[in-house]
């Protein structure tokens, strides 16, 4: 009897332990986010691309928001928007009226190809890269001639249907991001409670995991500000934990391909990484086949629904869309691809060695690549005293590995950043090997005070992500390198401009 009132008096205090977290995190993100909580934000893509599908349409409803927002004094319009997607519909000029969607090739090689051999090359929707003599094929006038897309994976749209049902585009989206930023730090240490309970002073050190999260990484400055790309991270870190938190020890396999499925449809990279913990979890719990028949089952459910998704406004189940992007990159693109090893090593100098320069006037200024993963995580250093052993223990450090590899190798460095922000996309997977595997508990001998260390390197690392998610959207001057502006990587903007 005693001891069932003692776990009925530690889950409550665990429950309440999960609460104050959530209020707390809410309160500090909604701080920083100040005015802008009430109201969309400039990048809300995804409250669009909802509002699209509940008025029957997979594309924008014409031009993109921030289209012309005012015209120069020659008539020539001055638009802001980011990351929109298009595709222009071309006729053939044979009188057979057929008409293709495609993309034009934008590299060197291909105008100089158009300007002397009269070429052009079309990238066509379902069918790939075309040639095309010169005059064989003409874009359509007017806006019956392209049609602009949101090419992000709709997973966030997808979480902000109801509200966008309700409101529109009115929708506040980086309220929504606030909230879903405060229920990551909420779900961790309601997982760490539950499953290596409190005793011994863990429940201090899951809340501390959890300010690590919320404070000490690129989540806070994230979270904060919303917009279309940092709004992607925040709801695919969460319900990569929601995956986490349901599915743990190989648990409720129908909820947790769910919240997986979700989460891949945030940020296709979670899929490897996710499964490989999930059958761990499986192998470990006896390879029951009605658990892998359920847990796959749904998986692919939801797979087909993004692959139709896709399919619908591409002709392709595997295109998202990044490939029309109307960004300067895309000679880039079409060159190297999205994904390559020659982007290796500007990525990895991005994620751990890229620092802050001095400034007389400010603490400092960062380049437009961000920071040093570690600068604003300083409780990373946890990571080498995380050796307790723990069902699953390999799968998930493989996890966090296997995550790294398509953000080391994306053409985006993650700029404009703060702090290295694709760091979200293995941090959960770290941070809950960390906490399983010892790193942050008490030892004895000197690691006795080491809860307390961690404590402070979490502080410090928060006061860092605290000053970019402050200045981040109020005064960006406050933070990033002015000349030149793509230090160190300034090569490579010049190359995109010319």
């Amino acid at each position: 009897m005693a001891a069932l009132s003692a776990r009925v008096r530690d889950a409550v205090l665990g429950q309440r332990r999960a609460l104050i977290v959530f209020f707390v995190a809410l309160v500090v993100l909604g701080a920083l986010a100040g005015e802008r909580l009430g109201k969309p934000s400039a990048n809300n893509h995804f409250v669009h691309l909802a509002d699209g599908w509940l008025d029957g349409r997979m594309h924008v409803d014409g031009k993109p928001p921030g289209w012309c927002v005012k015209k120069t004094k020659r008539g020539r319009c001055v638009h802001r928007f980011d990351d929109y997607a298009r595709v222009l519909t071309l006729e053939r000029t044979d009188g057979s009226g057929e008409t293709l969607r495609a993309f034009p090739c934008e590299t060197k090689a291909c105008a100089e190809r158009k300007r002397a051999e009269r070429v052009e090359r079309w990238y066509v929707l379902g069918q790939g890269w075309q040639e095309f003599a010169r005059g064989e094929v003409r874009r359509r006038n007017g806006e019956r001639g392209e049609t602009w897309y949101i090419t992000f994976p709709p997973g966030p749209a997808v979480a902000m249907l109801p509200v966008v049902a309700a409101l529109g585009t009115d929708t506040p989206d980086v309220l929504l991001t606030v909230i879903a930023g405060a229920l990551i730090p909420t779900l961790l240490v309601a997982l760490f409670d539950r499953e290596r309970g409190t005793a011994d002073g863990r429940g201090w050190v899951h809340v501390i995991a959890a300010g690590a999260w919320a404070l000490a990484s690129p989540a806070l400055w994230l979270a904060s500000n919303g917009a279309v790309w940092f709004t992607a991270q925040i709801f695919g870190a969460l319900f990569v934990v929601a995956f986490l938190y349901v599915g743990w020890g190989g648990r409720r396999p129908i909820l947790a391909a769910v919240f997986l499925g979700i989460a891949v449809a945030c940020r296709p990279t979670a899929a490897l990484p996710a499964i490989l913990v999930y059958a761990a979890w499986w192998w470990h719990d006896g390879k029951k086949s009605d658990v892998a028949v359920r847990f796959i089952l749904v998986l692919a459910l939801c797979g087909l629904a993004l692959a139709w998704h896709n399919w619908a406004r591409f002709e392709d189940p595997f295109e998202f869309g990044h490939r029309f992007l109307v960004i300067q990159w895309q000679a880039r693109i079409q060159e190297i691809g999205l994904f390559s090893t020659e982007y290796l090593e500007r990525n990895l100098r991005c994620m751990l060695t890229l620092l802050p320069v001095s400034d007389p006037k400010l603490p400092f200024r960062v380049s437009i690549h961000g920071t040093a993963l570690w600068l604003g995580a300083p409780w990373l250093v946890a990571i080498g005293f995380a050796r307790t052993r723990f069902p699953g223990r390999l799968a998930l450090w493989g996890a966090a590995l296997l995550a790294m590899v398509p953000v080391l190798l994306y053409q985006n460095s993650g700029q404009l950043q703060y702090s290295y922000r694709f760091g979200l996309d293995f941090l959960p997977l770290v941070l809950v090997a960390i906490v399983f595997g010892g790193g942050m508990d008490r030892r004895p001998g000197w690691r006795r005070a080491w809860p307390g260390i961690v404590a402070a390197l979490v502080l410090a690392g928060g006061l860092f992500q605290s000053w970019g998610a402050y200045n981040f959207s109020r005064a960006r001057g406050k933070l990033f390198v002015g000349k030149p502006a793509g230090w160190p990587f300034e090569s490579e903007l010049e190359r995109s401009r010319t």
